[in-house]
């Protein structure tokens, strides 16, 4: 939970930089911001949502007039088993993590890190608006 947490602030606060660098050359100011993270916040929760998609167990081979439909047989692989992509080996650099060694079969995967960040992202634009004013 850790990982995913710090994986959420981080991606957060990357889009809250890129947002702020953005809306602040094109001269939108803390409005811009906030619409720019709704918008990131909203894509990724798409992505996210459609990341978290279970893969079919099954393969279908239409060939002349029959259908076949095959299992798909299990590789070997161990269940949740995840590569390591850059992004996330720099979260894990981040001091709570560079304290615990996480591997990366006990993380969440990708899709469901990316989930949590979107709706830390949604609630950053949101909180942008309710609490603090912007654009009101």
């Amino acid at each position: 939970m850790l990982d995913a947490l710090v994986y959420a602030i981080t991606v957060t606060g990357v889009a809250f930089a890129v947002g702020f660098v953005v809306s602040f050359s094109l001269g939108g100011g803390l409005l811009g911001t906030k619409y720019f993270l709704f918008l990131v916040g909203f894509v990724l929760f798409g992505y996210g949502a459609f990341q978290l998609r279970p893969s079919r167990a099954w393969n279908v081979d239409k060939s002349s007039d029959e259908i076949e439909i095959f299992r798909i047989k299990n590789t070997g692989d161990v269940i949740g088993s995840r590569e390591e992509t850059r992004f996330q080996s720099t979260v894990q650099r981040l001091p709570p993590l560079s304290w615990y060694s996480i591997p990366p079969e006990e993380r969440f995967s990708s899709g469901a890190k990316l989930f949590l960040a979107s709706i830390a992202i949604l609630l950053t634009s949101f909180l942008m608006e309710a609490v603090f004013g912007v654009g009101v």
